[in-house]
């Protein structure tokens, strides 16, 4: 079997050929999700990340693959299962390799955690795979960031920056839980369309006007936050409010000088680097291959660590 980073994650055998987010459309192709750098026509997906390509790419063209049911693809057998990263996303079993795309183990509201799987070949992300990425929990995380937004209403509104897809509705579905509904930008509520669309019931406000009570919350894209600030910020600082940024980069870097906050919260959709050594001890590999991020640095802890042989593929 021959696996290679090429236009994608390309596995090949006897005639047989598949691509994992494929990096342009092609025959084949099976996408995670539906952030934009894997997001691409002509493949197979989950239902959901179907929908979310019509609201990005304007185009509705795939093919529809459930969670847990094999199909013939380029004449393997392949299987999606939750990933725990985005509403919709999968990790792909390609007969007795495993590869994860972007995942969380930790799950969140909106989307069901990814488990390990029994493989021979495990290909995993490693966005956070230098040992200083330890991620805080997912539970610490949101009761910290509740405490502080229930804190800051008493003073004024509060936005709440973050990924348009993904995150932002992890936050709204956070936000609902302590009785708030957001004012969002168009971009994040057309995606909370698809959310709702099947039955995840979030409950939102769409910013097409200036909100009328005094103290509001807005879950924004991240660029809104950054300087100089959109106008939508603007009216949150007129109004004495303040702002938080939402990544699990906040856990290492500070984005105080690029960003108009006054909080950040490491709240992540991706494993950390202990969640990454869990998974690939629960998946009991034979071979690891790590992409993305840093791959290099986490196949040495794999083969250091756990005793498995590994290796960033190239």
């Amino acid at each position: 079997m021959r696996i290679a980073n090429q236009n994608g994650i390309t596995i090949e055998e006897d005639g047989k050929k598949v691509i994992l987010d494929p990096s342009r459309q092609v025959e084949n192709g099976v996408v995670t999700h539906g952030h934009l750098d894997h997001l691409v026509k002509d493949a197979f997906m989950t239902p959901p990340t179907l929908d979310v390509l019509e609201i990005r790419k304007g185009e509705k063209r795939g093919e529809e693959l459930l969670y847990g049911f094999p199909q013939d693809i380029g004449g393997f057998e392949v299987t999606l299962y939750p990933a725990g990263h985005v509403f919709g996303s999968a990790m792909v079993k390609v007969e007795d390799v495993l590869y994860t795309g972007d995942f969380n183990p930790q799950g969140g509201r909106t989307c069901k955690r990814a488990v390990p799987y029994d493989c021979e070949i495990l290909i995993i992300e490693s966005t956070y795979g230098k040992t200083q990425y330890r991620l805080p929990s997912k539970e610490h995380v949101t009761t910290d960031l509740l405490a502080w937004i229930e804190q800051q209403l008493d003073e004024g509104p509060v936005a709440l920056g973050a990924y348009q897809f993904g995150k932002a509705q992890e936050v709204i579905a956070l936000l609902n839980e302590i009785g708030e509904e957001p004012y969002v930008s168009s971009s994040i509520a057309d995606i909370c369309a698809v959310y709702n669309s099947y039955d995840i019931g979030l409950e939102y406000n769409r910013w097409e006007d200036d909100p009328l009570e005094d103290n509001y919350t807005a879950v924004l894209p991240s660029n809104e936050l950054r300087r100089p600030v959109g106008e939508k910020m603007r009216r949150i600082r007129k109004d004495g409010g303040s702002s938080t940024y939402l990544s699990g980069w906040c856990s290492i870097y500070p984005f105080y000088n690029s960003m108009d906050i006054d909080a950040q919260f490491p709240l992540s959709d991706h494993a950390g680097f202990d969640e990454l050594l869990e998974f690939v001890e629960g998946c009991d590999p034979e071979k690891v291959y790590t992409v993305h991020g840093s791959a290099k640095e986490f196949a040495e802890e794999v083969e250091e660590q756990l005793g498995i042989e590994a290796e960033k593929l190239e």
